[in-house]
């Protein structure tokens, strides 16, 4: 222990000798300390607390997953799996379901739409919670007709009650319909992470027989003696035999059971959280060559320390042991350092997302500079401290005694053994670099790909907002959800400055869209049926609004009523995969597959594709039906104004569709530009982040290739002098320096291009707007490289020429 502290306070006041080094080297370090703190905080949050429950690992979800579909790709299960499961299955010592609704919640101030679930009543002790007022639901409150209960969540009591305890045991109208609130749960109640209500789940015998509906989530607690892959092998078992029993409605379809925090995250968050974690890793990689140059250097410099240490006794194992303790404290400087880099990147990462994404985030509010992550950064700095003095003391701990001692008033050279590793170090540096390079840019041209695409759209120009009729009057009646839009939109229309306006059952880019299966008249169902296509209900005016063009035939117009011929638009994508030799105009094509349907729609035109979901490499093939003629009990009106903010109608708006109907609450009131930013933020973070940590990579190898090339010059400073007294010209020196970068550099391209390449491969379904092989980007990266390459073999360079043969020759 004496011998460990005595080498402590000297590798200390080597430290403190070599502040500039020293600086650096922390620097450098804490960069790559911090940057991979700040992400595994992230990580920490999401990926393995993205629900605040103790027994999370036990609480699994249980989905069905239809035919001839991936595991992967899991379904919602019917009433009639469900009550199935949870009679047969003895894996769970809990199973529960659950169903979401959007309800407009009425009766009390201001009307409003609330996203209700409708749950199982042990569904708070599967995930347990305590009610900070009144109760959770009893058991014969899941019977018809004894349903009549609702639980707020803390959220919509504060909003719309103003916190009122006294709420509970009151009523309040959700679709018109009375319901007792019998509890309030606590912050800690946020699953489903929408819900701003629940209230029981009652089926009626009707209900638990049915097995075509599949709308259902199913939850579960795992028996204390009972694993995952157990409950997963005895729900198959199940499945199967209900299979076999109702082949009709039940044969292919399979189950999955999967931890509700895998669920929950879902695989590309997953993908993405791993892809920042290895790419935070490369800097700390990029960071450690770094200062292991630097300890080449610095271990140079006292090589006749070194070897007297040697010749006076001391074993190697003491000298590496001595040069590693000193690397250990650069490394803890730098977790010093690190720590403030990461609790400032932490601030900036919580900073810019907006509130009302976040909450839907699971783990958002668990990301923070913990103990968890302090414990990471303590064994981060640790590991990088000794990785990167690995080398350099292995290295210098066999000095050559005769030549160090003989040429003490001179120094001496390093052999070429030790040049190639430096060499080799730089080369990882580039690599590193070019590979986080690509997959920022990547990232990066990919979402302003996106987003340029949405230009089109004018979307700044564009207010949206949503409504929708659950459990009323309208919801039971396609009349009278026809008069009300109609009215509606009358007065919308009449607002001044109102230049375009029409109705949508989604937006572009807002990710809330519907598929159907369908079939083309004179075709076999087989080869129209497999895929479903994207489902979109529109008003006339909607792509011109949009200013999305009629590439052949005519739009929607409002002489397609309910008691005219139904009629469809499709996309350009549908028409070429569907019609590639047709002319598509006055084909009909039938919503849907079942037997019997005899609601034909007639083709009348084909429009611009537009891309409703941005994780689609392209617009999918899109079927579009007139609101006029189906509308539906949810829609967007979209707006399009002049003269100002076009959020400034929203209040005209409101009046507007309160003059038709004042208890229809009107919500979701943004512009589409808002809209789109706010179903991209996850990938914006993503290629943000990962173009900060190329952009680190970049700084640090230009710091790399800096720094062994200025040691180069150090070097050959006296053959230089030789040289230039010999008649060479200083462009000779220059080229002779830059000369050995570009080598360096070619081998680093040579390496991180096909390694860049595989990895933008192997990446390809997390890269979205471009091609994961784009030449552009690999070119501009290399290019980036080679530019800040030169710029740092340049400097040495230039100081190489500068050199006093007299001064070089006698020193």
């Amino acid at each position: 222990m004496k011998t460990f502290w005595t080498e402590l306070n000297f590798g200390l006041r080597l430290i403190a000798r070599s502040p500039g080094a020293s600086v650096i080297a922390i620097v450098a370090l804490g960069l790559g300390i911090g940057a991979n703190t700040a992400i595994f905080s992230v990580a920490n949050g999401i990926l393995l607390h993205p629900l605040p429950y103790k027994n999370l690992d036990r609480i699994v979800s249980v989905l069905e997953v239809a035919p001839h579909r991936a595991p992967s790709q899991t379904n919602s299960v019917s009433n009639y799996n469900y009550v199935t499961w949870r009679r047969q299955a003895r894996s769970f010592s809990e199973i529960g379901a659950f169903r979401g609704d959007e309800m407009n919640l009425g009766g009390v101030g201001t009307p409003a739409m609330v996203e209700g679930f409708l749950v199982s009543t042990n569904f708070f002790n599967i995930l347990p919670s305590t009610p900070i007022r009144g109760r959770t639901f009893l058991p014969e409150e899941g019977q018809p007709g004894h349903d009549r209960e609702v639980i707020l969540s803390q959220a919509l009591w504060q909003q719309q009650f103003n916190g009122n305890p006294a709420i509970v045991g009151q009523t309040v109208q959700l679709d018109q319909m009375a319901y007792t609130v019998v509890g309030i749960m606590g912050k800690d109640a946020i699953y489903p992470q929408t819900a701003a209500l629940w209230m029981p789940l009652a089926l009626s015998p009707q209900d638990q027989d049915d097995r075509s509906n599949h709308s259902l989530r199913v939850i579960a607690s795992l028996q204390p003696n009972v694993s995952l892959p157990q409950a997963s092998a005895e729900m198959k078992a199940i499945t199967a035999r209900t299979d076999a029993q109702y082949p009709a409605t039940n044969r292919d379809w399979s189950v999955a059971v999967q931890g509700l925090a895998q669920e929950t995250v879902g695989p590309e968050t997953y993908q993405y959280v791993i892809m920042l974690l290895v790419a935070v890793a490369f800097v700390l990689l990029i960071a450690c060559a770094n200062v292991a140059n630097l300890q080449f250097a610095r271990a140079m410099g006292r090589s006749q320390e070194l070897a007297i240490r040697t010749a006076l006794g001391a074993g190697r194992w003491r000298l590496i042991r001595q040069l590693l303790t000193e690397n250990l404290l650069l490394g803890l400087g730098g977790g010093l350092f690190g720590i403030a880099f990461a609790w400032y990147s932490i601030r900036l990462i919580l900073a810019y997302m907006p509130a009302d994404v976040a909450q839907f985030i699971g783990g958002w509010d668990q990301i923070s500079l913990n103990g968890t992550a302090l414990a990471f950064t303590l064994v981060v700095a640790i590991a990088a401290g000794l990785l990167s003095g690995l080398f350099p003391a292995f290295h210098a701990s066999r000095p050559d005694l005769n030549a160090t001692l003989k040429d003490a008033g001179r120094g001496s050279t390093t052999g070429r053994g030790r040049q190639r590793l430096r060499g080799a170090l730089v080369v990882v540096q580039v690599s590193l670099a070019l590979i986080l390079l690509v997959g920022a840019g990547l990232m990066a041209l990919g979402f302003r790909s996106l987003l340029n695409a949405s230009n089109g759209y004018d979307p700044t120009a564009v207010l949206t907002m949503q409504m929708n009729f659950p459990g009323t009057d309208y919801y039971k009646s396609d009349t009278n959800r026809e008069i009300f839009y109609d009215l509606a939109m009358r007065r919308i229309a009449a607002i001044p400055g109102v230049t375009g306006l029409a109705s949508a059952a989604s937006i572009p880019l807002g990710n809330n869209y519907s598929r159907t299966r369908f079939n083309i008249e004179g075709r076999p169902p087989a080869e129209t049926s497999a895929e479903p296509v994207l489902l979109q209900f529109v008003s006339p005016g909607y792509f011109d609004l949009l200013h999305v063009p009629v590439v052949t035939g005519r739009d929607f117009s409002l002489s397609d009523g309910p008691g005219n011929q139904p009629v469809a638009l499709v996309s350009r994508q549908f028409a070429s995969h569907y019609f590639p030799s047709q002319n598509p105009i006055g084909q009909h094509i039938q919503r849907g597959n079942k037997p019997g349907n005899p609601n034909w729609l007639t083709i009348v035109g084909v429009v611009g594709d537009i891309q409703y979901d941005w994780s689609d490499r392209a617009p999918e093939p899109t079927f579009y039906v007139c609101t006029r003629q189906s509308p539906q009990e949810s829609t967007y009106f979209l707006l399009r104004g002049g003269g100002g903010r076009v959020t400034n109608f929203g209040v005209a708006v409101r009046q507007a569709v309160a003059a038709v109907n004042p208890q229809q609450p009107l919500f979701n009131l943004k512009t589409l530009a808002d809209v789109i930013h706010e179903s991209t933020i996850g990938l914006a973070y993503v290629a943000v982040m990962m173009t900060v940590a190329g952009l680190l990579a970049l700084a640090l190898a230009a710091i790399g290739v800096y720094g062994v090339m200025s040691y180069l010059v150090s070097e050959r400073i006296h053959e230089f002098g030789i040289r230039m007294a010999m008649g060479a010209s200083q462009g000779r020196i220059l080229a002779l320096v830059m000369r050995r970068g570009a080598v360096l550099l070619g081998l680093g391209l040579a390496v991180g291009l096909p390694l860049a390449y595989l990895m933008a491969r192997a990446l390809q379904s997390l890269i979205f707007g471009i091609s994961a092989g784009d030449p552009s980007t690999f070119a501009g990266v290399a290019l980036l490289l080679a530019v800040m390459a030169a710029i740092a073999c340049y400097i040495p360079a230039r100081a190489a020429t500068q050199v006093d043969p007299l001064t070089a020759l006698r020193d």
